[in-house]
């Protein structure tokens, strides 16, 4: 087990169909949900619900981790990653149009009649973003070994809780 590369989470990140978005509620219990990443002007953005548990958390507290972890099946190997930062719910219609632009093509997709829908609105919008300024990452490979990737494919994980704050690399500064 070994520390990752920036390049190493890059890469984590870019295969991950699937992000845990974690917040605290008002209440200061943790929340979390599951949803699909895709990447905006160097930000980690998502589609959620704009009137849920993590919008009435954003308005108390912007802070976020985002968790990107892939394993094998029997978890000989795996890589975790964690995204701290600040997030936000993006009103401006034009870049609201461009998100469900860019979730259609990493689900292969289209979402133009979603996005007609939500772009209009001026009291809600689904784009959650954070812009992350640290991420740290640990992963199974040997402390001198390469971490190989593309064994996993693309979209081979999204969830568990490899890795941690203070116990991986930590790299500040524009979100992948």
């Amino acid at each position: 087990m070994r520390v990752m590369t920036r390049q190493e989470m890059e890469d984590v990140i870019r295969r991950c169909n699937w992000a845990t978005i974690c917040t605290v509620t008002p209440e200061g219990f943790p929340y979390a949900i599951e949803a699909t990443p895709f990447h905006m002007d160097g930000c980690h953005c998502f589609m959620i619900n704009p009137r849920g548990v993590t919008w009435k958390n954003m308005l108390e507290n912007h802070h976020v981790l985002l968790k990107y972890t892939l394993a094998h099946a029997d978890l000989s190997v795996w890589a975790g990653v964690s995204c701290f930062g600040a997030g936000e719910f993006v009103f401006e219609a034009a870049t609201v149009r461009e998100g469900w632009r860019l979730l259609g093509r990493v689900m292969g997709a289209d979402y133009s009649r979603a996005a007609g829908t939500f772009a209009g609105l001026k009291d809600r919008s689904p784009l959650f973003r954070v812009r992350v300024e640290e991420m740290t990452g640990r992963c199974s490979a040997a402390k001198e070994g390469a971490l190989d990737l593309g064994s996993f494919g693309k979209g081979s994980g999204g969830d568990g809780t490899a890795g941690g704050r203070g116990r991986g690399a930590s790299v500040s500064g524009e979100a992948v």
